[in-house]
């Protein structure tokens, strides 16, 4: 579990949740449009998807350390190849080597490892895992902004390459085992194995066949791909700090705020849905991120546009906690894990966020139009998850 929160925090939070540093200095020295450049992250998560399958086919077929090392070392190499690039279509090939290595490295390791270490309190061993990620994408846009400004942006990505590798290759050479058998030993709360299964034998649900051609599910999936576009707002909010009258310092601060809230919210999102259930808890997430955005749309002090960027941070857990248990809840648990992996392919849908972002500031010179966008699109997501709630009594009636 600490070799997962350490590889997300030095892959994952390094490269994509502190990226957006860079966006302003690269387009400044190199002449591009902020929109252009974001692109691509279009082009990784393209990558990224497409790259899943190949990732199930072949983890149990190859060395797992090997073939994490192997993927994590393409992905430094590419962080640190990103400071000698000069045109527009390299960054967009990184995009693509980002997505095939990060597929593993990013997403699948980490759940990979926590499914077989742990038996009991398999939820909250994943919940510290992937805070990680926030934890690192709080520290790394500080570290990357010193770099770059006293280093220059050139230089700083290798420097954080760099730091990746000592956080990172420790664990995945010489700690991680896919499985405990690999070492003598039996997962956390294996003695409650047997327990689980029986409990596991009487639950029911939709076949995932089925489910995937309901009206909850349709919603539920465009409310996945439409909220995944909010990703693509953090690699902005450097940027949208610089236009407003602030330093890069700043902006690299707001951006570590974000990522601070998410990681907060990963760890008391889940608990606060057990308590209240998943349609509030969605309701309130989508409310506080709409405020958060008229937050950035007419607050200009420090103080509030960082408050405006931790509670906007949080509305990323609506892909890791809100949507998974919005499937529980509709379709029941038997088949949760299949429906849940054909939901996973509505993120193709927020490939475009940062793009589309960035080309409204270009086409505008503000990022106030795309913060307005987002608010019609939080209320489209209430809509949605709305119009599937209402289906869960029939859904019941179907479950097997």
């Amino acid at each position: 579990m600490i070799g997962c929160f350490f590889l997300q925090a030095g892959a994952l939070g390094a490269i994509m949740n502190a990226g957006g540093i860079f966006i302003v200095p690269v387009c400044n020295e190199l002449g591009f449009d902020r929109g252009a450049l974001a692109l691509y992250l279009t082009f990784y998560f393209i990558a990224t998807t497409a790259t899943y399958p190949l990732v199930a086919k072949y983890l149990p077929k190859w060395d797992f350390r090997v073939f994490l090392t192997t993927c994590f070392l393409v992905l430094a190499a590419t962080e640190a190849a990103m400071g000698i690039m000069n045109e527009l279509w390299q960054w967009y090939a990184a995009g693509v080597v980002l997505g095939v290595a990060g597929a593993l490295v990013f997403v699948v390791a980490s759940t990979v490892l926590i499914e077989n270490w742990f038996v009991a309190k398999r939820g909250t061993a994943l919940g510290i895992a992937m805070c990680g990620s926030g934890i690192g994408g709080f520290f790394f846009p500080i570290f990357g902004n010193f770099l770059i400004e006293t280093v220059g942006w050139r230089m700083a990505y290798p420097s954080i390459a760099l730091a990746m590798c000592v956080i990172v290759l420790p664990f995945t050479l010489f700690v991680f085992r896919l499985h405990p058998s690999d070492m003598g030993l039996r997962p956390y709360g294996a003695e409650q194995g047997e327990a689980m299964a029986e409990t596991r034998a009487s639950e029911k649900g939709m076949p995932a066949r089925k489910a995937i051609v309901t009206l909850a599910f349709v919603c539920v999936f465009l409310y996945a791909g439409i909220e995944a576009l909010f990703s693509g707002y953090n690699n902005h909010l450097p940027g949208f700090a610089e236009s407003i009258g602030y330093s890069a310092a700043f902006g690299a601060g707001i951006l570590s705020m974000a990522q601070l809230g998410y990681s907060v919210a990963t760890l008391v999102m889940g608990w606060v849905t057990d308590k209240i259930g998943v349609a509030a808890s969605t309701y309130i997430t989508l409310g506080v991120t709409a405020a958060s955005l008229l937050g950035f749309s007419f607050l200009q002090a420090e103080v509030p546009l960082m408050a405006c960027a931790f509670v906007f941070g949080m509305n990323s857990v609506i892909i890791t906690i809100s949507v998974p248990t919005l499937i529980s809840e509709l379709f029941g648990k038997k088949y949760f894990a299949q429906i849940l992996s054909y939901s996973r392919m509505s993120g193709i849908i927020g490939c475009f966020g940062a793009a589309a972002v960035g080309a409204c500031f270009d086409l505008t010179g503000s990022y106030i139009g795309s913060f307005f966008a987002g608010i019609a699109i939080l209320a489209a997501c209430a809509v949605l998850v709305g119009i599937a709630l209402t289906q869960k009594k029939k859904l019941r009636a179907q479950w097997e």
